[in-house]
């Protein structure tokens, strides 16, 4: 009986050992395979992959989504890259990210930033497909329009924010829709604030108007009131 259960545990643990190798082996086999493969795919450049797509995100969304020429959309990108290369903390350090999404006082230096997350997420299609590639571009070291930090779309800006960049920037080209700036020399500084552009005129006289406008709504009130209280006096005197 003794020799019969010393062969069966024999039998029993080579069956696990030649179990386990079997396992070993088959559970060996893959993970080689899978090392092979993690070899040959080319290593992604992931701090690459977020600049290019935030980059894409200021020129999609920053007017670029709609009717912005292929220049347009080349310029603002630029802006982006020439601010991240500047690496100022007024406008978010040298991170490309940072600059883009950059928010100070409730402000966004980008105006898109602001916006809730379902109106800032790119939906795909040609016109994102045109947004990375113009961010592929500027990312290789495409050098048009060096040196604008600035720009605006005089048919939707204010005649107020459009008076502050005449007289704040210096005007360098325009590139579709946009028009591109700079910072001034300290020369260029004083001319500047010493100029009186249109849109400065056109923002005074808006102001004026408002204000007189006020004015005589408040003297017509001022009128009805005299009026009433007249009313209420001849009133009680009658009685």
């Amino acid at each position: 009986m003794n020799l019969l259960i010393g062969r069966l545990t024999a039998c029993l643990i080579s069956f696990a050992a030649a179990w386990a190798l079997s396992s070993a082996n088959a559970s060996y086999i893959p993970f080689a395979d899978q090392d092979l493969a993690q070899r040959d795919e080319p290593r992604r450049d992931i701090g690459a992959e977020t600049d290019l797509y935030c980059i894409a995100l200021a020129v999609y969304f920053e007017d670029g989504s709609t009717s912005e020429t292929p220049d347009g959309q080349r310029q603002i990108a630029r802006v982006v890259r020439e601010r991240a290369k500047a690496d100022r903390s007024k406008w978010g350090g040298r991170d490309i990210c940072n600059v883009v999404f950059y928010k100070r006082g409730g402000v966004c230096q980008f105006s898109f930033a602001c916006l809730p997350l379902a109106r800032r997420t790119p939906r795909g299609g040609s016109r994102w497909d045109r947004a990375m590639a113009v961010a592929s571009e500027e990312l290789l070291g495409n050098e048009a329009g060096a040196g604008a930090r600035y720009y605006m779309n005089p048919a939707i800006t204010s005649d107020r924010n459009a008076c502050r960049f005449r007289k704040e920037f210096v005007a360098l080209f325009e590139a579709g829709r946009h028009e591109f700036f700079r910072e001034p020399t300290e020369a260029e500084r004083r001319t500047l604030a010493a100029s009186d552009p249109a849109e400065c005129k056109r923002y005074k006289a808006a102001l004026e108007l408002k204000k007189r406008l006020a004015k005589a709504a408040a003297e017509k009130r001022r009128k009805a009131l005299a009026k009433k209280a007249a009313k209420k006096k001849t009133r009680y005197a009658t009685k």
